[in-house]
C-alpha cells in the first residue's frame, strides 16, 4: 500500500481565490435557499390571496340570501302580529262564551229576562219571574259558586206581572 503524504505547506489563498471558492461551494446553498423560501412565501401569498377570494364570494351569497328574505321576514313579521291579534280575540271570545254559557245554565225555568248585557266588566241580567223563589234560588247558586267576585241583587219589585228583578255580576273566572 502506498501513502502520499504531503509535506509541502499550503500555499496561501489570495482573496479572489477565497471568493471563488466561496461563491463555488457555499454562496450557491444560499442561492437555494433563498429561492427556496421566496416560493414558499409567493405559494403561501396565493393561497390567502385565494382565501380572501372566497370569503369575499361567501359574504356576497350571504348578504344575497338577506336580502332575498328580507321581504319574506317582514311578511313573517306581520303574519305573527295578526296571529297574536286573532288569538287575543280568540281568548276574548271564548271568554265572553264560557259567560254566557254559565250565566245561561244557571237561569232556572220560572225566570225570564227583559235584558242581559255581557261585557267585559261584566254582566247585568234585568228580568222577571213569577215568584221569587227561581231568582232567589239563582242568587245562591252564583253566591255558592263564587264564579264571580261580586254578585248585586237590586231593584226587586213586585208587579202585575211578577217580580222584577236587576242582577250584577262582576269580575268572572274560569
Amino acid at each position: 500500500m502506498k501513502y502520499q503524504i504531503n509535506l509541502f505547506p499550503t500555499l496561501e489563498k489570495n482573496k479572489t481565490d477565497k471568493i471563488i471558492y466561496f461563491a463555488f461551494h457555499y454562496l450557491r446553498y444560499v442561492l437555494v435557499i433563498t429561492q427556496f423560501v421566496a416560493i414558499c412565501v409567493f405559494f403561501f401569498r396565493f393561497k390567502i390571496d385565494q382565501e380572501i377570494v372566497d370569503l369575499r364570494e361567501k359574504l356576497d351569497q350571504k348578504q344575497s340570501i338577506l336580502v332575498a328574505t328580507d321581504d319574506l321576514l317582514t311578511r313573517v313579521k306581520q303574519v305573527d302580529a295578526k296571529m297574536k291579534q286573532v288569538t287575543v280575540l280568540l281568548d276574548t271570545q271564548e271568554l265572553f262564551q264560557s259567560k254566557f254559557n254559565y250565566i245561561y245554565s244557571k237561569l232556572p225555568q220560572g225566570v225570564q229576562l227583559a235584558d242581559f248585557s255581557l261585557s267585559d266588566a261584566g254582566i247585568i241580567l234585568q228580568g222577571v219571574s213569577t215568584t221569587i223563589e227561581p231568582v232567589k234560588s239563582m242568587y245562591e247558586d252564583l253566591q255558592s259558586e263564587k264564579r264571580f267576585k261580586t254578585i248585586e241583587l237590586s231593584n226587586i219589585e213586585k208587579t202585575d206581572d211578577g217580580f222584577i228583578f236587576n242582577m250584577s255580576l262582576n269580575e268572572f273566572s274560569l
